[in-house]
């Protein structure tokens, strides 16, 4: 016999299921537009490669125009280009887990921070298409979804789900994560090189 603890748990781990599910979408549409935004050649190859992505509500092509929008921020950051773009970096799980960690490593969670881990695995897609690793795409994707599953998605939810974030962007305070994360991963570029 279930007891309303019991179902509301199950109903918690049904909201749990569904914003995996739009992660999953999110995350693709994310780095499919920013390969598309980049003019990435053979994007379409890549797009294969990510799988089939398709927005399911008005609702989740504005949280989608928000992450772009953070994200351009983090593009901006002229030192974390000059990092990312180093050539001897190759991509590899070892890299994207050593950032990752990093990025939460004050085991603080906020849209900023959910947003630089979605840059960062459109980073290692790049860098793996370019390096001609292609077969590694979908494990990025796969290795950024089981991280959020174990890690992050309890925040989301917390949060009200991904739309939590339309009303975080209009405040100062994510730019101010920004420029922390720019500084955790330029932390970790740099002892990468030694």
């Amino acid at each position: 016999m279930a007891t309303g603890g019991e179902q509301g748990d199950r109903g918690r781990g049904s909201f749990v299921d569904v914003l995996v599910q739009e992660l999953v979408v999110l995350l693709k549409d994310f780095i499919w537009r920013r390969l598309e935004r980049h003019g990435i050649r053979d994007a379409l190859r890549i797009r294969e490669e990510v799988g089939p992505v398709e927005l399911r509500s008005p609702r989740q092509e504005e949280v989608s125009e928000t992450l772009q929008l953070i994200g351009d921020q983090v593009d901006g950051d002229a030192q974390l280009q000059r990092i990312l773009n180093d050539p001897l970096f190759v991509p590899s799980k070892e890299a994207f887990m050593k950032v990752v960690l990093a990025i939460f490593s004050d085991g603080k969670i906020n849209w900023g921070r959910v947003v630089m881990v979605f840059c960062f695995a459109c980073f290692l897609v790049m860098r793996a298409h370019e390096k001609k690793i292609c077969d590694m795409i979908r494990d990025i994707i796969k290795w950024t979804i089981d991280y959020f599953r174990e890690k992050v998605i309890n925040w989301i939810r917390e949060q009200g789900g991904w739309e939590g974030i339309l009303s975080q962007v209009s405040t100062p305070t994510w730019q101010t994560v920004m420029v922390f994360l720019a500084g955790v991963l330029t932390a970790l570029f740099v002892m990468k090189m030694k």
